[in-house]
């Protein structure tokens, strides 16, 4: 499902050890929780986006105080207000993040103990102790682990499950995956960057026969793929870019056609006729 040499292509400025458990663990962890295809490459990508290819694993809160204007320009609509927390993470986390979902006020230490952390960047207790129950570690007593190489692609899934992923993303919809993950849908177009490149870097190889299928019939499976659901190929351009590979390639899957291309049983399960 995902091999170490595509671990390294996508995340290449990766520490070893987060390759390794990738590659290690995750072919088993993703077919365990059904997490193939069109879902892999969605979680792929958010994971590429939130981690900063797996280099950022723990939330960075060291702000200036101009930058904090801008980040929470709500909680510190002056100079004079957000300089106390100007250079200080933990201060600065225990601030915003206290009072809610789960987290004490600001002298509990909630919000710096439980501030973003992980290949997706877990934030609150309440999501440490859910995600917690759910993958087996004591993430509130421990929360450093879903930062550890050993322990970050579970808590990673485990957030993807607890948050239903595998449906949103059997919808196509790349961008209500995104708004799952972050409402204000930011840096939507890095994720989306991301998402090209892990469709291209697992895309298979194609066969040295393979013929290039005329630009109408592209077209039409284009078409009907948008059709069913698969707006996340584009337009209907007749160009059988990445994008639409893997849609075909997820088509399949859901039909249980064997893997292949366009090909006469694609264009017959998508009703095309040429």
């Amino acid at each position: 499902m995902i091999s170490a040499a595509q671990v390294a292509a996508l995340f290449p400025r990766a520490a070893a050890e987060h390759q390794r458990a990738l590659a290690g663990r995750g072919p088993a962890l993703f077919d365990r929780l059904g997490i193939t295809g069109q879902r892999l490459h969605f979680l792929l990508a958010q994971l590429g986006h939130e981690s900063e290819g797996l280099t950022r694993v723990v939330e960075g809160l060291n702000y200036r105080p101009e930058r904090l204007m801008v980040v929470f320009p709500g909680l510190f609509p002056t100079l004079p207000l957000a300089a106390p927390y100007a250079n200080n993470s933990e201060k600065l986390a225990n601030f915003v993040y206290a009072g809610r979902y789960g987290n004490g006020p600001p002298a509990s230490g909630d919000g710096y103990r439980f501030s973003g952390r992980g290949y997706i960047q877990i934030t609150w207790r309440e999501n440490y102790e859910k995600i917690g129950r759910l993958v087996g570690f004591d993430l509130v007593a421990n929360p450093g682990l879903a930062a550890s190489p050993d322990h970050a692609l579970e808590v990673a899934c485990g957030f993807w499950t607890f948050k239903k992923l595998n449906a949103v993303t059997d919808t196509g919809d790349f961008t209500a995956v995104t708004r799952v993950i972050n409402a204000r849908l930011v840096g939507l177009d890095d994720r989306r960057a991301w998402l090209d490149k892990v469709i291209r870097v697992m895309a298979p190889a194609a066969a040295p026969t393979a013929v290039m299928p005329p630009a109408a019939t592209v077209v039409a499976v284009q078409r009907a793929l948008r059709a069913r659901g698969f707006s996340g190929i584009g337009a209907a351009d007749g160009d059988p870019g990445p994008r639409t590979l893997a849609a075909v390639a997820e088509f399949r899957r859901r039909q249980n056609i064997a893997p292949g291309g366009i090909d006469a049983a694609l264009l017959a399960a998508l009703d095309i006729v040429i």
